[in-house]
């Protein structure tokens, strides 16, 4: 089964620049014949700037200007690269190979948040936009249902997915019409959320497995800089850093 990464960028400065930069060098270092897909959300121009030229690396700009986190599920829908995509913020770092070729998942996050009812409205404004939106809507506003009926955040959206499972739900729920919904950051934090209640309903194993590197309060420091990382020699196989944009 091949896999590659799909890497969600938005360049806004010389520092985030750096950022998908940083991401790909790594990435080509660790997995050498390993397609990247980047999937550029409105960055400014004036500041994209490649390092070096890259190896295995595609740039699409995106036509669906603020749809961030969703954007790789659209493209990967559109485009079967590869048998399954492992999906990144561009602010993520690989530091240690993890063999991905062997992953046996649908789906799986790389982090997870526990429940809750943040973004509410937002959400619920983006569901009628969905297909059987209502098994998803009283997953997320139902307070009171029991452990097999739960559910987990899906940090960022950020997860290692199968294309034909991806194909199931947008059959299923019609994810694709969510480029009408997702258009700021509110909204992609309801992404985040939605995107989580569906993998829970169409995948078991994440009942056992929740995501690859756990849950993202408990993992990093929240806030840790791109600065902060650079200085510190001691960071983990993978590092999130944080950002206002």
């Amino acid at each position: 089964m091949t896999f590659g990464f799909i890497i969600t960028r938005h360049v806004n400065s010389k520092l985030t620049n750096n950022y998908w930069n940083r991401s790909v060098c790594l990435l080509t270092k660790l997995y050498p014949h390993v397609q990247i897909i980047i999937i550029d959300d409105n960055s400014n121009l004036n500041f994209v700037k490649a390092f070096r030229e890259y190896q295995n690396l595609i740039i699409i700009q995106s036509e669906y200007i603020g749809g961030g986190e969703l954007l790789p599920y659209i493209y990967f829908l559109k485009n079967k690269w590869f048998d399954n995509a492992i999906m990144l913020h561009d602010s993520v770092f690989i530091h240690k190979r993890i063999a991905f070729e062997k992953f046996k998942f649908d789906v799986l996050p790389i982090w997870h948040f526990y429940k809750d009812a943040l973004h509410l409205n937002s959400t619920l404004n983006s569901l009628q936009y969905l297909n059987n939106s209502h098994i998803i809507r009283d997953k997320l506003i139902n307070t009171n249902i029991s452990m097999t009926e739960t559910w987990n955040g899906c940090f960022g959206s950020q997860c290692y997915i199968n294309h034909d499972f991806l194909k199931h739900i947008n059959a299923k729920y019609n994810i694709s019409n969510l480029t009408n919904s997702i258009k700021n950051r509110d909204n992609r934090q309801s992404f985040e959320r939605i995107i989580g209640a569906i993998f829970y309903t169409e995948c078991n194993a994440l009942y056992k497995y929740k995501s690859l590197m756990g849950n993202i309060f408990k993992y990093c420091k929240w806030g840790y800089t791109y600065n902060q990382y650079m200085n510190n020699s001691k960071n983990k196989n993978i590092v999130k850093v944080w950002t206002g944009r």
